[in-house]
């Protein structure tokens, strides 16, 4: 694989992600909004929707973090060596990845847990 067309995924998947996170917030901002406005009864297609979102969230965005530290193993060892190389072998798109799954898990409890109150 090229450096370009690597370099070009990189860039894909990190756009994707960011796409991924967006979506899933703005969906929680409206599922919020619902319930702060809303009846306040328990609401199954809500409740369904917000499982949805949690987990589109916890999958989509893992598999693009997945696919990032993938393609940082895969790099050369000119490009490593450069300071851009340093700096993308240094972040720990793992942890990112840990850190990202388990707020959205608690965003999504703390969202049923509202529904179901």
């Amino acid at each position: 694989m090229t450096p370009e067309i690597r370099q070009s995924i990189v860039h894909a998947r990190s756009s994707d992600y960011l796409a991924t996170m967006r979506t899933v917030l703005f969906a929680f901002a409206v599922i919020g909004g619902v319930l702060h406005l809303g009846s306040g009864e328990y609401s199954a297609p809500l409740m369904v929707l917000t499982l949805t979102v949690t987990a589109y969230g916890i999958l989509g965005g893992g598999t693009a973090l997945d696919d990032l530290h993938n393609l940082k193993s895969d790099m050369t060892d000119e490009t490593k060596a450069t300071a851009y190389g340093t700096g993308v072998m240094a972040r720990d798109i793992l942890r990112l990845k840990l850190i990202s799954s388990v707020l959205l898990g608690l965003t999504g409890l703390a969202t049923v847990m509202a529904i179901l109150i």
